[in-house]
């Protein structure tokens, strides 16, 4: 049974720390070595090796100093365990074989301490240093190293475990989601996504480029529009419009008006596909008769700095919430495959004209910020000109890193 796996494998570490085995005995008289039953096996083991390096052309570790030595005593200290003076030990060989004997001495009591089972939560913290580790328990290594669910080698040391939380338990599931967050804060490339993810986006997929009805309507709307929801309807209705602002070689798909949490909503997600995987984008939309630099000093507006930290919003949000928004809507998540709490950002805002031209502050949010800060007339023209080699430099689509 699961449950039991500790037991087993605690059992396996205690006998390698305890007395030598009857091959090992037998061995030792030959050769004349001394072995006492106080020798741990993986001690008597190793001072064979060192004695039979000639015959067998066995290359072993060489000399240790006492820096090593004082790791030794250290963990020997932490675990009860009594080891020979630095001058007994003879070679590096034998150092590694204590230090081994008293982790797994460690790891054992640990075990034994826990009794971790399949599906409980721990935290675990290095006694020296760093964060908190969170992490749902799968499975329990020969070594005693809990492994946990989400790949990638993430587990812990069972000694390093501060807390352990059991199904069933009032708080729970408060701790199974730290653990899934923090597993998925940690996913090495999140933007590599499978077949069956990407079947989950399917209805926001888009024919790029725009239809001329499209175009025509996104001209007639900067003609009369006057705040921003005209915009959100209007490119709800033609999303293809935003296809261009984002490069996907394979696919593009673009959600509206996404919910994160109680307190965010999105007005677009874009998700671009080329070789590298998915990349999303965030887009937050304000009004077109809007300004992206006071007229006195040309600083940024208050709009554009109240979009600027939208965006920063969302993007603390999903560092805290990256599990819930990954995974399906059918598992009650947000169905947002590969997206990162670095997410790039694009803030479509304001007209073109001569005296708003705000190109130091833009330049300024994408150095700082990864946030694009363009104009509709920026969106007009990359639908009108579907080639970015025909677009003026500055007003590429975003690229994708």
């Amino acid at each position: 049974m699961p449950e039991l796996r500790w037991r087993v494998v605690a059992e396996s570490l205690e006998r390698k720390c305890k007395a030598p085995t009857a091959e090992q005995i037998d061995i030792a008289r030959a050769l004349a070595l001394p072995v006492g039953q106080a020798t741990p096996s993986l001690v008597a083991a190793a001072e064979l090796r060192v004695l039979l390096r000639g015959p067998l052309d066995l290359t072993l570790a060489g000399d240790f100093g006492d820096d090593e030595y004082d790791v030794l005593v250290d963990l020997a200290r932490r675990t009860d365990l009594a080891v020979p003076d630095m001058d007994k030990l003879g070679s590096r060989e034998v150092l590694n074989a204590w230090l081994r004997v008293a982790r797994d001495r460690e790891s054992a009591a640990a075990l034994r301490r826990l009794e971790p089972a399949v599906d409980d939560v721990v935290t675990a913290r290095d006694r020296r240093k760093g964060p908190d580790v969170h992490g749902e328990i799968s499975s329990v290594g020969s070594n005693g190293r809990l492994y946990f669910r989400g790949g990638h080698g993430l587990g812990t040391a069972p000694h390093r475990v501060t807390r352990l939380t059991r199904p069933g338990e009032d708080d729970y599931l408060d701790q199974l989601r730290l653990a899934r967050e923090y597993a998925a804060a940690i996913q090495s490339n999140p933007a590599r996504i499978t077949r069956a993810q990407e079947a989950q986006l399917e209805r926001w997929r888009i024919n790029f480029p725009a239809t001329p009805a499209a175009i025509e309507a996104l001209r007639d709307a900067l003609e009369t529009a006057d705040d921003e929801a005209a915009m959100q309807r209007l490119l709800e209705k033609h999303p293809a419009l935003l296809a261009g602002t984002v490069v996907g070689t394979h696919d593009t798909w673009i959600r509206p008006q996404v919910q994160l949490g109680n307190h965010y909503m999105a007005d677009f997600m874009i998700a671009g596909q080329t070789s590298l995987g998915v990349r999303w984008t965030l887009v937050e939309l304000e009004s077109p008769v809007s300004r992206l630099t006071n007229p006195g000093n040309k600083r940024a507006t208050a709009t554009l700095r109240h979009a600027v930290d939208q965006i920063e919003d969302w993007r603390r949000w999903l560092s805290t919430n990256l599990h819930y928004a990954r995974s399906a809507r059918d598992a009650d998540g947000l169905g947002l495959p590969g997206i990162t709490a670095e997410v790039p950002g694009l803030i479509i805002m304001a007209r073109e004209t001569a005296d708003d031209a705000a190109s130091e502050i833009r330049e300024l949010q994408a150095r700082r910020s990864h946030i694009q800060v363009r104009t509709y007339d920026w969106l007009m023209r990359i639908n009108e000109s579907p080639d970015p080699l025909r677009r003026d430099a500055p007003d590429q689509r975003l690229r994708l890193a």
